[in-house]
């Protein structure tokens, strides 16, 4: 290898579309993500089936996964010649927004004028860019902030609060994880900042509670457990008032049904406090207590009297104990013309 071949190899760059960054890589696997910047950095127009193998540093099971993972989320595609080819992602956005623009009426040159709308917008979106996206957001969530802002009418502090939930999940740099939250918040009428901050409290009750749960079970939460996690958070439960509800279901064992049949009793009765609910239990306790002896008593003697039953108690030699003794029925024994001797 000559000098010039080491000083193309040290000073070759590798361009990557910010759409490939904002609007498909955080829902892609490694392996596709690895394959498809060594198939960008080789520089080729297409590749056939062994040209990828070659250049994939996985199995081959692993690396037709992730060809058919990139196809699948349209970054690649297959000519007539069979060989891969790159898919031309920024014309398929351009096509998209014109085709969008067509479907509307075409373009309205008043959305070029200065408004103090449009200057609420760029700050806005400053904003979100400084916050979320350490100064550089991508030209698609723009498109976001206009839709949610114009088409979906949310005021602009719950626009910016969209994206800083994006942000705790981790989600902010894929496009259509964040769209899917604001056309959920569109759907459920989520426009205003009062009912974005009931929503994120909720959210956030449901994450303590889960957190609280799984402490205590020691397992992880399944879809069922989640479902009631959420109809106590919506409830406004404390989480205080939710542990002492596991607790009280340590004898028969701590399952989300359980619990939320604790739970839904006590708010029959009006119990909204952990000193209530204490006080509920004890007297519940005192009940089924009373039932349960009632039903022993029952059993064993027909509900009749000691002394009715044929039992009596008898002291022992020091007069310390008690002792259960049955008197014998002896009227069965009359029937044989009673005692006999034992000499005849």
């Amino acid at each position: 290898m000559g000098e010039k071949d080491y000083s193309q190899l040290l000073l070759s760059d590798t361009s990557i579309e910010d759409l490939f960054i904002c609007q498909y890589m955080a829902r892609l696997s490694k392996e596709a993500i690895c394959i498809y910047l060594l198939l960008k950095m080789d520089g080729k127009g297409k590749y056939s089936k062994k040209d990828v193998e070659e250049r994939s540093i996985f199995s081959k099971q692993e690396t037709e996964e992730a060809m058919a993972e990139l196809i699948s989320a349209g970054l690649l595609a297959k000519n007539k010649s069979d060989n891969f080819v790159f898919v031309d992602i920024k014309k398929e956005e351009i096509d998209s927004y014109c085709s969008g623009v067509i479907a509307r009426g075409g373009a309205d040159l008043s959305d070029l004028e200065l408004s103090p709308l449009k200057k609420e917008r760029d700050d806005l979106c400053n904003s979100i860019s400084k916050t979320v996206y350490a100064g550089k957001m991508g030209y698609v969530f723009y498109r976001l902030v206009d839709r949610c802002l114009f088409r979906y009418e949310f005021e602009s502090i719950v626009i910016y609060k969209l994206f800083l939930e994006a942000k705790e999940r981790k989600i902010q740099y894929d496009y259509r994880a964040v769209e899917k939250i604001a056309e959920e918040w569109n759907k459920d009428g989520i426009r205003t900042a009062e009912k974005v901050d009931q929503v994120l409290k909720s959210r956030q009750n449901v994450e303590e509670i889960t957190k609280l749960v799984g402490k205590i079970t020691r397992k992880r939460v399944n879809e069922y457990d989640l479902e009631r996690i959420e109809k106590w958070a919506e409830l406004n439960m404390s989480t205080d008032l939710i542990e002492f509800a596991c607790r009280s279901n340590e004898y028969r064992g701590i399952t989300s049904k359980n619990v939320d049949e604790t739970l839904t009793n006590w708010m029959l009765a009006g119990i909204k406090t952990v000193d209530e609910a204490s006080k509920y239990e004890a007297e519940l306790h005192k009940e089924n207590t009373k039932k349960y002896s009632g039903r022993r008593t029952k059993g064993v003697s027909g509900g009749r009297s000691g002394s009715e039953a044929g039992i009596t108690y008898v002291g022992d030699a020091e007069g310390t104990k008690e002792t259960s003794v049955k008197k014998e029925n002896t009227d069965i024994f009359d029937l044989f013309g009673g005692d006999e001797d034992e000499n005849d």
